[in-house]
């Protein structure tokens, strides 16, 4: 299958919700590109690298978002979090990651070190009401050999009765020879994949999952859907139907140490790539304003 025959069907815009127009700007010295609803922003894609003031230079990473603003402009995401330096906003990584005859990883840092580097960007198109931000990155290994390829598509539109949709599409593709990906065996946690790591006031928030609130973390846990509910704002992520194994797959939830919402894949049971045959995830980021209390 080819990539842009898994890309071409979705690269459908949104209808504008209302009249508005969304933009972009770029700062290459920061490394970042922003989405704003006019004046509101609406996300930040991190393409540079990045790496906090006084942390080891080992949690650099790069091609993930921060911040990921709520309706209002607020702030929902977090990014080298004391607890987990290696979390970072909307990002998409795999604890295992075995190829060339090593063992590592792009979820944290790991020895030999794989790395998520930008490569060019495929789409850029903004409007009256839509935008579409498409991403070429590189996975290289110990910074010297590509041994993926990913491909991001990212489409948002205005808010429409009180929600923001963000959809996210993310093409794997190994490059010169297979790549297995794995949750933490060790750990008997099968996350891995689309993460979301939310702003402080996400810990203790409210878990809905199919149209029930969970009493506590969950880990491995089948659903097609899950979200955190906070006075300050709400965040769900939906697998879409195309997804490998989707809509229903494995989720980590964490609201005890901190707001997490992982849809996991491939979970605790390990897939290979091989060159040639690429694999499409799926998702739909749904934004919406606060929970009252």
């Amino acid at each position: 299958m080819k990539i842009a025959a898994l890309l071409g069907g979705a690269m459908l815009a949104f209808a504008a919700a209302a009249a508005g127009q969304m933009n972009f700007s770029d700062d290459p010295e920061a490394g970042t590109l922003t989405l704003r609803d006019g004046r509101t922003p609406v996300l930040v894609y991190r393409y540079g690298d990045q790496v906090k003031d006084g942390l080891d230079p080992k949690f650099i990473r790069s091609s993930y978002i921060h911040p990921l603003h709520g309706l209002d402009g607020r702030v929902l995401t977090e990014d080298f979090p004391a607890d987990h330096p290696h979390h970072r906003g909307l990002f998409w990584a795999w604890p295992v990651v075995k190829t060339r005859g090593v063992v590592t990883s792009n979820w944290e840092a790991r020895s030999p070190p794989l790395r998520q580097i930008f490569t060019r960007w495929t789409l850029r198109a903004a409007s009256l009401g839509s935008a579409e931000l498409g991403v070429e990155n590189a996975w290289v290994l110990d910074g010297r050999e590509t041994v993926a390829r990913e491909y991001v598509l990212l489409r948002t539109s205005l808010a429409e009765s009180g929600e923001r949709r963000l959809t996210v599409e993310i093409v794997l593709e190994a490059v010169g020879g297979p790549l297995e990906l794995q949750g933490a065996p060790d750990q008997g946690k099968g996350y891995g994949g689309l993460c979301f790591r939310g702003a402080s006031f996400f810990k203790g928030a409210a878990i809905r999952a199919e149209k029930e609130i969970l009493e506590a973390d969950v880990v491995n846990t089948p659903l097609r859907w899950a979200g955190l509910a906070a006075k300050e704002a709400e965040l769900l992520i939906e697998v879409l139907p195309e997804h490998p194994g989707g809509p229903q797959i494995p989720w980590l939830i964490r609201t005890s140490y901190g707001g997490v919402l992982n849809p996991s894949w491939p979970g605790l049971s390990p897939i290979v790539l091989e060159p040639g045959e690429p694999v499409r995830l799926a998702y739909l980021v749904r934004v919406r304003g606060g929970i009252p209390k």
